[in-house]
């Protein structure tokens, strides 16, 4: 979690949890207080410090917040909260991603690539049914400890689960379209396999590719379409959305500099997945950003690349203040979003963590904002809203 550096009143200071963020000094420039030095110590070392403090002419302190929970003590407390956040199947995400790696691991060798596809395939068709019983999907995606963790294969999982999410609310009574944006998010980047001397970070990051790696780059998308249709896909939206999920709304992308209404819906939705999924990930942004800065910067991008309808279908999806969002509220207690309503984006239900003055609450509790209520969502402080899971291991043989 992020922290938070505030001044603290003296009288008060007992009562905080944090550390000391500056030092304190006297009038002759004598050391009192040390940066990093625990309050919660201070209780026990120096239970007057508070009068020492007084008689040399401090009245506050600048105060270090320290994280009142983790990431995995959030995910911990799921399995308490009532009523319950149902997150995706972790086994099947794991399948998933290491079928995806051996895709990649065989993708010269034509026979093991096919045969890996096809069980891809089987492993989609399960997807939409997952999606639809899971209403807080950023809760689900799955996100690496650093970059060095993270991997194209969790890239486009998660790329699949955003764009499913998105189609199923866009076209809740045509399952059959769903299933395939779930397929065309699952494999837009598959064409990418073959390019291993390009770093994925490269390719999006600051420095960028030179001009001719950047063609060779910007093919996979072709190559990608043509992978789908040797192993017998034939079905238009799969193939648009792996073709044309890097083509602009203004008629700037790849490959075909599409405009429009002329882009395939699919793709439409893949590619704003594909840049939400983009923005908060590890692999390739040096300092991810956080699900609501993402929403931001999607929102920002509308007519110039994305189709407004989409956009707001993300947004419909996922809200403001996406699930797994960690937020300071107006009366200063901290919490964690825990599931967003189309029709209420900014008054989720939040997991209320800390109190007023940052001391952990246990247990924790859960508090509905209400647009005719006092309290309200100040700032997102951090991010938990990606899951962290073990890598699948198959079971040995015999």
């Amino acid at each position: 979690m992020r922290q938070k550096v505030w001044k603290v009143a003296l009288g008060e200071l007992l009562d905080v949890e944090g550390v000391v963020a500056e030092e304190v000094m006297s009038r002759d420039q004598a050391l009192l207080l040390p940066v990093g030095v625990s309050l919660s110590a201070l209780k026990e070392t120096q239970p007057d410090i508070v009068s020492l403090l007084l008689k040399h002419g401090v009245t506050h302190v600048k105060v270090k917040s320290v994280p009142v929970i983790t990431a995995g003590e959030f995910r911990t407390a799921l399995n308490s909260v009532t009523p319950s956040v149902v997150e995706l199947n972790p086994l099947l995400t794991k399948i998933a991603i290491h079928q995806f790696g051996a895709i990649y691991e065989n993708v010269e060798d034509r026979s093991l690539r096919e045969r890996g596809i096809r069980t891809m395939l089987t492993i989609a068709a399960r997807l939409p049914g997952e999606i639809r019983r899971t209403p807080q999907i950023t809760l689900s995606l799955v996100g690496a400890e650093d970059r060095e963790r993270e991997s194209p294969h969790i890239h486009s999982i998660n790329v699949a689960l955003l764009t499913g999410y998105i189609a199923q609310r866009l076209f809740p009574v045509l399952p059959a379209f769903v299933e395939a944006c779930v397929v065309g998010g699952l494999f837009h980047d598959i064409g990418k396999a073959f390019f291993p001397q390009f770093s994925w970070r490269s390719a999006t990051g600051s420095g960028g590719l030179f001009p001719g790696d950047a063609k060779i780059f910007n093919c996979h998308p072709l190559l990608g379409e043509s992978l789908m249709k040797d192993v017998g896909v034939r079905d238009t939206h799969v193939c648009g959305a792996v073709r044309s999920h890097h083509e602009k709304w203004e008629g700037a992308g790849v490959p075909d500099r599409l405009r429009g209404e002329n882009i395939p819906m699919a793709a439409r939705i893949v590619a704003v997945a594909d840049c939400f999924e983009n923005l908060t990930s590890n692999l390739l942004e040096d300092d991810p950003r956080r699900s609501d800065q993402a929403i931001s910067t999607v929102i920002g991008l509308t007519s110039s690349d994305f189709d407004s309808r989409i956009v707001r279908g993300l947004l419909a999806s996922i809200g403001l203040y996406p699930p797994g969002t960690v937020v300071l509220l107006s009366d200063q207690r901290v919490g964690i979003v825990l599931e967003t309503k189309e029709r209420d984006l900014l008054c989720p239900r939040v997991l209320i963590c800390a109190d007023a003055l940052g001391r952990r609450i246990a247990p924790f509790e859960t508090l509905k904002i209400r647009k005719e209520g006092n309290v309200y969502i100040k700032e997102a402080l951090d991010d938990f809203s990606r899951r962290k899971l073990e890598p699948y291991v198959p079971a040995a043989a015999g």
